[in-house]
């Protein structure tokens, strides 16, 4: 053991170490989850209202449907998995069905045909978008639930949600920030062909990425998974809602997400309005850069989380993470300054360092809930843990979603409008300062909550092994 400040600290033994290869193999099916999970709430509103001209308040609704749908299918999807038992494991034969779906409907999503009616558009953008949840859904809780299941140590669970996080944000740095300033290149006939092309490519793209890992990577089938009685869906969501750390994890994960996503799609309006006078052509590239910094900078931060995640526990760090959403989200208030457009950058920085820790740190904390409910259920549930977890981020976004269009509308923002009214974009960015800096205090809140410890993790590992006959 190794210590450090007076504690003792675990040291990952060799056999528990995820290879370096496995977890960049791992990482091309994160990338693709970044693209799916991310690309369309990043484009829709771009997309549908400042191109097609269709109501912000229709998108939300479309958008917040979807992730209601997703409180079947993601518990449904997470039981399926974790009572499955095939030659090739619970997980790969889902991911890879998933895969192949997920990038067929990703690209169908945006060949919105042009003159539709807003009834139209809304029956067109709902059924396309149920499908294509649906088949992310089949990809996302098993490959999630794989990465739970790569290593059952403490401190190396961690990192390979920091291999995770950094695959999502390798994307966030050279890909999906650039699809709208992509789509608004002069070379295409017309931005709805840019979106055509974009939309097809990238879903083909995305397909083959998300089926690397299930070619390349074998599941840890361990016996006693192989032998465990199937638990029923109910019971299974019963057991999983009854584990108090999880619920604690999961509330303060529901919290910062639907207080973020509430007005995260807004901050184009600004950008374009103060820094670019209207022109959404050149506000696409400082969005595109105010993303790049976002990643760029959790790309840098990802070994510094993982550090003092081991020196102080991952609680303490989530929380010392969390406090630098609250930081970004206050600093917007005073980084539109159209004589210096950079300076929309400069609170992405200290978002990209909170959302780093808490994207990081509760999905670990999460797999080790996994040891604890198995300690007190008998079963091993990674599927349902990882199919919840996914469901409350989609909850979040849902309310969020659905609530957006009309917090867009309440300021009396209309696109159809050459000049905004006087006090409209202020209103945008109050709302963008204030919003998320609250979701950030309340879930540090609910993360103090979280008892579970390095130590008890280790000592509810060295039960289980011993329950299970392993030495």
């Amino acid at each position: 053991m190794n210590y450090k400040s007076g504690h003792e600290h675990h040291v990952t033994a060799p056999e528990d170490r995820v290879p370096l290869k496995n977890k960049i193999l791992y990482g091309s099916g994160s990338f693709a989850d970044m693209t799916w999970q991310w690309g369309l709430f990043a484009l829709a509103f771009p997309v549908f209202n400042v191109i097609f001209g269709f109501s912000p308040i229709l998108i939300g609704w479309v958008l917040g449907i979807t992730r209601i749908w997703d409180a079947i299918t993601d518990p449904l999807m997470g039981s399926i998995s974790d009572n499955s038992r095939t030659r090739f494991g619970r997980r790969r034969p889902y991911i890879a069905l998933g895969a192949v779906l997920a990038g067929t409907f990703y690209a169908v999503l945006w060949l919105v045909p042009e003159g539709l009616s807003d009834r139209g558009f809304f029956i067109y953008f709902l059924v396309t978008s149920l499908l294509f949840y649906t088949s992310f859904t089949i990809f996302s809780v098993p490959f999630y639930a794989l990465g739970y299941e790569m290593s059952p140590d403490y401190h190396e669970r961690t990192k390979m949600m920091g291999v995770r996080i950094f695959a999502n944000s390798f994307n966030g740095v050279i890909f999906f920030p650039w699809m709208f300033w992509l789509i608004q290149r002069s070379f295409w006939e017309s931005p709805v062909v840019g979106v055509r092309v974009i939309g097809i490519g990238t879903g083909a793209l995305m397909m083959i990425l998300a089926v690397v890992p299930v070619v390349t990577i074998k599941e840890r089938i361990k016996t006693f998974v192989q032998k465990q009685d199937r638990t029923p869906v109910v019971q299974s969501i019963k057991y999983t809602l009854s584990c108090k750390p999880f619920v604690y994890l999961m509330v303060a994960f529901l919290v910062a997400i639907l207080l973020n996503t509430l007005v995260a799609a807004s901050f184009v309006y600004p950008i374009a309005y103060i820094l670019c006078d209207g022109d959404f052509q050149e506000a696409s590239l400082w969005l595109g850069m105010a993303e790049a910094t976002h990643h760029i900078t959790t790309l840098i931060f990802i070994t510094p989380v993982a550090i003092l995640s081991r020196k102080i526990g991952k609680r303490r760090a989530c929380m010392f993470y969390t406090c630098f959403i609250a930081i970004g989200s206050l600093l917007v208030f005073v980084c539109f300054n159209p004589d210096m457009p950079w300076l929309v950058t400069i609170p992405r920085v200290f978002l990209g360092i909170g959302w780093t820790g808490f994207w990081i740190l509760i999905p670990a904390m999460i797999a080790d809930v996994v040891d604890y409910d198995e300690s007190s259920t008998g079963t091993r549930r990674e599927g349902m843990f990882g199919a919840v977890h996914f469901w409350v981020i989609k909850l979040g976004f849902a309310v969020g979603f659905m609530a957006s269009g009309y917090v867009l509308a309440g300021t009396g923002f209309d696109i159809a409008l050459d000049e905004q009214l006087e006090g409209t974009v202020e209103d945008i960015i109050l709302f963008l300062t204030i919003i998320p800096a609250v979701g950030a205090a309340v879930a540090i809140f609910f993360i103090s909550r979280y008892s579970l410890t390095e130590e008890q993790s280790y000592s509810m590992r060295k039960e289980l092994e011993k329950r299970r006959g392993v030495s």
